[in-house]
């Protein structure tokens, strides 16, 4: 009978004589384990909080040295009566489907579109642009690309309505060089 008492009372707790909490199998110090393990699982591997906050600093930071940036000074001024001559000016080159012009300050970005087999010729057809706009616009720095994400990238900024508040369009100039930038690749 002892031996029935002591397996029987063995079952329901291990340890010393008093009854400690943790019991046969370890549930409960299994389920202590695993609370423990998700609460430092989930703090642990979050950084996104971090990232946000220093996303929205650096996003401050940005914004108020754009009126301290020289790139920035004076104003940036978009021509929108340039940019539909560059683009009719390139529309009639033979070979383009599609051309997207942005002009800013001293800045022609023009992309254009060539399909099928004009592609073979996209060297020519891009010099060829070059020199018309060159001709046409003397005292701008002219860039011409056919790639298809610059493209893309042009049309948006050419799409996007022009600010005369100095942070909007600085911000839209700064867009402007860095797609001049992916042009020279």
């Amino acid at each position: 009978m002892a031996t029935e008492q002591f397996i029987h009372h063995r079952n329901r707790t291990l340890g010393n004589d008093k009854g400690t909490l943790i019991l046969v199998g370890g549930f409960l110090l299994r389920t202590i384990i695993v609370v423990v393990s998700l609460v430092l699982f989930a703090t642990g591997c979050n950084p996104q909080a971090n990232q946000q906050s220093n996303q929205q600093s650096n996003q401050q930071a940005k914004t108020q040295s754009a009126a301290e940036d020289p790139l920035c000074k004076p104003t940036p001024v978009r021509f929108f009566d340039k940019e539909q001559k560059a683009k009719s000016i390139t529309e009639q080159v033979n070979g383009i489907d599609k051309a997207v012009a942005v002009h800013i300050d001293k800045e022609l970005d023009v992309a254009i579109q060539v399909s099928n087999f004009n592609r073979f010729r996209l060297k020519e057809i891009e010099k060829e642009v070059g020199e018309k706009l060159k001709i046409a616009f003397p005292d701008s720095s002219i860039h011409v690309t056919s790639d298809k994400k610059l493209i893309d990238e042009l049309q948006k900024l050419s799409d996007t309505s022009w600010s005369n508040k100095e942070e909007a369009a600085c911000k839209q100039k700064k867009k402007l060089k860095q797609i001049e930038k992916d042009m020279k690749g």
